[in-house]
């Protein structure tokens, strides 16, 4: 007999934010009701454990916390609390990752339980690892932004902190996010190169991927992973957005143009069900094809040189001028 799903990501993921979040907020003035106001979350009797959430109200908490407490180590400051109070199972399971690598590995296996973004399948260029997260909130324009610096903050704050936990050496990374000033003051110290990139990004050299954790646990991980398996098995569905997004930066890699009706069709869904899909999580067809086209752009101009014939060529342009136009939209709805 089929399994029924009991359990949604963004309840899987709300909870463990929420419980570490609200305590941090109220030491810095800012009440539940301020934070969760306007959401299925809030209720005059809190009560954490029995809190819903959908796709906007995660969104929407995130946004505001970034907004009300405006505090650059907030995000350092909740993962800091997961790892301290083992609110989370995908979270132990980076907690007590033999290695940075494996720590890695589980945050992309578990991301729909972890956080609010999506986590692209790192890649490698120049002895580097290349990560890059994509923000979906649904938000207004005016909220999408607090909510994409949030993630930022809230992505990097947790690999820094898996990498810190593995005596990672942070002095040869290099990052790239829409707002470098919003990051904590002790990252810029840490780190050597932190930029403004239109899609974020995070890199680092592939030698400390090996770098063991000296507070790994066998057993611990074990039940880390037992209770995060399970949670998996028990979600509404598969991430639909993120299996979007893969099959599109497929299509963009290939060079091939795509539509709406492709797209509905590797989902498994109608074309009007995906653009509400979309629409739910701030993005449309459009918005989605110029993403993982800006993407590969960014990925072959880093790479090596490239004369703009050559980078024409390899995204499917005809010619030059044709990239340069699509290239001006792309950083204009990034």
């Amino acid at each position: 007999m089929r399994r029924e799903p009991i359990i949604k990501s963004r309840e899987l993921i709300a909870r463990p934010l929420i419980k570490a979040l609200l305590p941090i907020a109220e030491r810095r003035g800012i009440s539940a009701h301020q934070l969760l106001k306007g959401t299925h979350v809030f209720d005059a009797e809190l009560k954490l454990s029995a809190g819903r959430s959908n796709e906007q109200d995660l969104a929407r908490i995130v946004a505001a916390a970034e907004q009300l407490i405006g505090d650059a180590q907030l995000w350092p400051l909740v993962v800091q609390s997961l790892h301290q109070q083992r609110l989370c199972p995908a979270f132990d399971c980076i907690r007590y990752a033999t290695t940075f690598n494996a720590a890695l590995l589980a945050s992309l296996r578990y991301q729909t339980l972890l956080h609010p973004f999506i986590l692209v399948r790192p890649k490698r260029l120049q002895q580097r690892l290349h990560i890059d997260w994509l923000p979906v909130s649904g938000l207004p324009d005016k909220h999408n932004k607090t909510f994409r610096d949030a993630c930022d903050k809230l992505m990097l704050a947790l690999v820094i902190h898996a990498a810190r936990v593995c005596q990672v050496n942070l002095s040869d990374w290099r990052i790239g996010v829409h707002d470098p000033k919003s990051l904590p003051v002790n990252w810029h110290t840490w780190i050597s190169t932190i930029d403004s990139r239109p899609i974020p990004c995070l890199s680092f050299p592939v030698h400390q991927l090996p770098m063991q954790n000296p507070t790994a646990s066998a057993n611990d991980l074990q039940q880390a992973h037992s209770f995060a398996k399970l949670q998996c098995e028990t979600l509404d569905a598969q991430a639909p957005l993120t299996e979007a997004l893969s099959w599109m930066l497929k299509k963009a890699k290939q060079g091939d143009e795509s539509s709406l009706e492709e797209l509905s069709s590797a989902l498994n869904m109608s074309a009007s069900t995906c653009k509400r899909l979309l629409a739910s999580q701030g993005m449309n067809f459009k918005r989605l094809a110029d993403y993982a086209r800006l993407k590969y752009f960014l990925y072959h101009s880093e790479a090596k040189p490239h004369t703009q014939a050559e980078l024409a060529a390899k995204l499917g342009y005809s010619h030059p001028n044709n990239l340069r136009r699509a290239r001006r939209r792309w950083l204009a709805s990034f």
